[in-house]
């Protein structure tokens, strides 16, 4: 007898390429939205943009850049992110306990640090802002830096009034101005898809800039007026 062929897993797509586990996710993350649950809309519309990206459904990209800056306007609202600035300048350990607020990462620490406790409080929930300086240069800037894997934001701004009591007005100036220094770097001329692609590695390293997730959006709309 003619041995039976392997059962071979098959994953479900609609006639736009999309996976059932797309779809599920973007309705998670929409979900989510409509009920404030600002860290589970984030988690869930980061996985379907990854997925979406793979695929090149331009359309579910644009819809999932707005919910993406939405959820991350929710998180770092007043109401989540609020109190003096906290400075983490020694040893973080793996098992660190933060709460919420804002954190400037300064040496001997650096950009990888402040990633990581972005990273981890994103994964426990906390609502956290966190901004790493660099040292101050000889013309008295300091330098602000975030990465991410294949990217790296970096900018200057004028120095704290207080350098061990940097205010709160201060730490949002570095935020804005390293959003500024994000979309400076993505090349209006360079072809739509790794425009994407810089877009969304900026994104990652600055994810709380709105202009960021429109021009996601705005490029995303090229790309598939331009198909």
């Amino acid at each position: 007898s003619v041995p039976a062929e392997p059962r071979r897993k098959h994953t479900m797509q609609d006639g736009t390429g999309r996976t059932k586990q797309t779809e599920t996710l973007v309705r998670q993350a929409t979900d989510a939205l409509g009920q404030s649950a600002w860290f589970d809309a984030e988690h869930a519309a980061s996985k379907a943009m990854a997925s979406c990206r793979a695929r090149t459904d331009w359309d579910m990209m644009i819809e999932l850049a707005l919910i993406l800056r939405e959820a991350r306007k929710g998180r770092r609202s007043s109401s989540q992110v609020k109190g003096a600035v906290r400075i983490l300048d020694e040893d973080i350990p793996e098992d660190m306990e933060f709460t919420s607020g804002r954190y400037l990462v300064q040496p001997p620490r650096v950009g990888a640090d402040a990633r990581r406790v972005r990273l981890q409080c994103l994964e426990d929930g906390i609502p956290v802002l966190v901004v790493c300086r660099e040292p101050t240069t000889v013309a008295g800037q300091v330098p602000i830096v975030a990465i991410a894997p294949g990217t790296t934001v970096r900018t200057k701004v004028d120095p704290p009034s207080n350098e061990r009591k940097p205010t709160a007005a201060w730490f949002q100036s570095a935020l804005d101005a390293l959003a500024d220094a994000a979309m400076e770097r993505i090349d209006p001329e360079q072809d739509v898809e790794r425009r994407i692609d810089a877009i969304l590695g900026c994104l990652d390293a600055v994810p709380d800039s709105d202009s960021l997730h429109d021009m996601l959006a705005d490029a995303c709309r090229e790309a598939r007026d331009r198909n």
